[in-house]
This record gives structure tokens, C-alpha cells and sequence, in this order.
């Protein structure tokens, strides 16, 4: 329904359907019959030069390569393996396989970063109705990486003790895992920095060389122990 201002109808801005979308995985232990299908949703040929695909638990990401074209209501393979890409198969050239992790997701992405279709191997368990007491209360983007960071908040009232917790950024390779016998005490907050640094009860530092959060729509995803999602927020 269109709001009302000063008489004034507007017409609230659509959200543009993905060109390109996730219609399928293919687990395998095999690397290279290991993939993820992608199609073409579009009436003509998109030119994916600059587009690329990240898996969530798994590091780096997967460029197309320069000038691959997809046709119309075509679709193409992208494998974990190594191979000789092909107008239907495209080979990342890793020596595991990506979707055989429970729960484990892709994002598709075109050369201005906009994300395209996210889709996960298998759903995720509903979660609970009371979210977590532990969760992401903010971003403080910097291209200094020692002064990027996201905040994570303990609203319980007790302390959590966060070994073996990891968070992740869909964006960037890798993961960070919280201390061992880290403490996040009642109502305290943690600052985790993607620069380097010295470790306090207030402030964690991956040591990154570079800034996470100065990504538009970078998200981060806080898990627990055995790989539950506690919660996910993304850059705005």
C-alpha cells in the first residue's frame, strides 16, 4: 500500500528480482561432482564478468571468470573441484567439497556487490522463540581495521562462557573463535576488531590486515559451539 505524505501518494520502491538465482545443490564427497546449480532468470544473455559466489563456512570466494556468459533460462554448474571450466561447469579448484557441510550457504553476488540469491544446503532448525541473549547489537565501520569492529551484547542475566563460539562475514575468508575461557559477564558487550591487537575484556582482534565491516551488506553470523546460528546481521 502506498504511503500518504502531505497528500502526496508514494509508490514504495520495488525490490528488483535476481538475474541469476540458486535452484539447486549436489553434495558429493567428491570435490568435482560436488556444486551448486545456478539460472539465468532473465530474458537474455547476462555477461557474469565480475560476479561471485561465496560459500558461508568455507574461505575465500569464487570469481567468474572474465567474459562467461549465460544465456537466457540457462543454468551452469559451479563445482568445488578442479576441472576445465565449460559454458555448463565451472570448476573453483578446491581439494574438498563445499556442500556436504550441514547447513552451509551460498551467496551470489554481481560485479557492484549486489547479492543476487542466498540459499542454504539444507534449512537451518526453526529457531527458538526466544532469541538469544547473546547476540550482534551493531557495526562500527572504519577503513582502520584496528577501529572496525562489531558488537556483540550479553543481555542475560548471567555470564556465558564463549569458548568454542565462532562468528563469521560471509564476505571475507576464514573465521574468528572466541578464546578459550573467554567470559562475557551480564549486560557487558564485546568489541571484535578486524585489526590486530591485544586481547582485553572489552576488545578481541581478529588481526586482519584489513577492514570487514566498510563492506556494504557484509554480513556477520554469530554461531555457537556445534555450529547453531544464534543470530545474523548485515552492514546497512
Amino acid at each position: 500500500m502506498p504511503a500518504i505524505y502531505n497528500n502526496y501518494s508514494i509508490e514504495p520502491t520495488p525490490t528488483p528480482a535476481p538475474k541469476v538465482s540458486v535452484t539447486d545443490f549436489h553434495p558429493s564427497d567428491s570435490p568435482d561432482d560436488d556444486y551448486v546449480t545456478l539460472m539465468n532468470d532473465t530474458g537474455g544473455t547476462l555477461d557474469l564478468t565480475g560476479w561471485w559466489l561465496k560459500a558461508e563456512s568455507q574461505e575465500g570466494r569464487y570469481n567468474f571468470p572474465g567474459g562467461f556468459m549465460l544465456a537466457s533460462g540457462s543454468s551452469v554448474n559451479v563445482r568445488s573441484g578442479v576441472g576445465t571450466d565449460t559454458p555448463t561447469d565451472l570448476f573453483v579448484g578446491l581439494p574438498y567439497s563445499l556442500w556436504t557441510v550441514d547447513y552451509n550457504c551460498v551467496y551470489v553476488r554481481d560485479a557492484d556487490g549486489n547479492l543476487q540469491d542466498e540459499q542454504c544446503v539444507s534449512d537451518e532448525p526453526a529457531p527458538p522463540e526466544t532469541p538469544s541473549s547473546v547476540y550482534i547489537s551493531g557495526f562500527n565501520p572504519s577503513s582502520i581495521p584496528e577501529g572496525d569492529y562489531v558488537t556483540i551484547y550479553n543481555s542475560a542475566g548471567e555470564s556465558f562462557n564463549l569458548t568454542g563460539w565462532w562468528m563469521k562475514a560471509e564476505s571475507e575468508s576464514g573465521r574468528y573463535d572466541f578464546p578459550e575461557d573467554f567470559i562475557l559477564s551480564a549486560g557487558d558487550s564485546v568489541n571484535v576488531r578486524s585489526g590486530v591487537g591485544t586481547d582485553t575484556n572489552s576488545d578481541l582482534f581478529i588481526g586482519g590486515s584489513y577492514s570487514l565491516w566498510t563492506s556494504q551488506n557484509n554480513c556477520a553470523y554469530l554461531r555457537y559451539n556445534d555450529g547453531t546460528l544464534l543470530d545474523v546481521k548485515c552492514v546497512e
